[in-house]
């Protein structure tokens, strides 16, 4: 079962796995995946290789789609939904 992730400061601290790395700007909330090296298929192939995380990642139906480029990068990952609607009852 993916690890639930629910912000930035947690993403930026999820370790590489064997071929890529996340690159976070908490801050500036948005980031990127990244080869861990860089070999002339990645730098030619760049967006192949190369996955932005926008400042939308955690929001509205734009979680899933990043939580599956998580997944397919390798990372045993899923992001929180910060638009979910909270429920009174829990």
């Amino acid at each position: 079962m993916p690890k639930l992730i629910k912000n930035w400061k947690e993403l930026s601290q999820v370790k590489p796995n064997d071929k890529y790395k996340l690159v976070i700007d908490v801050d500036r909330c948005n980031g990127w995946i990244k080869p861990i090296k860089e070999i002339e298929e990645t730098e030619e192939e760049y967006f192949k290789h190369h996955f932005y995380l926008s400042t939308h990642t955690f929001y509205g139906s734009s979680y899933e789609y990043y939580s599956k480029k998580l997944q397919e990068f390798g990372f045993d990952i899923e992001l929180e939904n910060w638009d979910k609607e909270k429920r009174n009852d829990i």
